[in-house]
């Protein structure tokens, strides 16, 4: 029996490649916003504890020194947060390219495992005819009776 071929099966390679690289893509965009995203958890801890020293303090220039610090932590934070908004939109991108390169995938797998499985009926069918066509042969050769012993075949024995 011959060995089943997807005549499309470079261009299937193809799309798996871009579907790998469009994971490996979405896989950094997720690296970054999470990296945003712990850098805001960072300083919203650096605050909070910042909010308890600054309740130990009495002292007018060190109270003014955590209070600019409370701007610095604002102004960075909103910083990060614009960040990750845009980290997001970049994600939600890469995640939309990757979703329709695995479409892509899925529409060529599933048509080549349509075309085989009507290949593998199509050899079925064959190797039924061959073996119709074999049992037909030694039919008409030997007619109803099996094979006698002055049959042609029995010579050899």
């Amino acid at each position: 029996m011959k060995k089943f071929n997807f005549s499309l099966q470079k261009i299937l390679d193809y799309r798996e490649f871009e579907k790998q690289q469009a994971q490996t893509e979405l896989g950094k965009a997720v690296a970054v916003e999470t990296k945003i995203q712990n850098t805001l958890d960072m300083i919203a801890e650096s605050r909070a504890k910042s909010v308890l020293e600054a309740d130990k303090m009495k002292d007018l220039n060190s109270l003014f020194g955590v209070n600019q610090y409370f701007q610095l932590l604002n102004q960075r934070r909103d910083e990060m947060t614009e960040e990750l908004l845009k980290a997001k939109v970049v994600t939600n991108e890469k995640r939309a390219v990757m979703i329709e390169a695995m479409k892509k995938v899925k529409v060529l797998e599933t048509l080549r495992d349509r075309r085989k499985e009507s290949w593998r009926r199509e050899q079925l069918k064959i190797e039924e005819d061959q073996i119709d066509d074999i049992v037909t042969s030694r039919y008409s050769y030997f007619g109803d009776a099996s094979p006698s012993s002055d049959s042609p075949l029995n010579q050899f024995s």
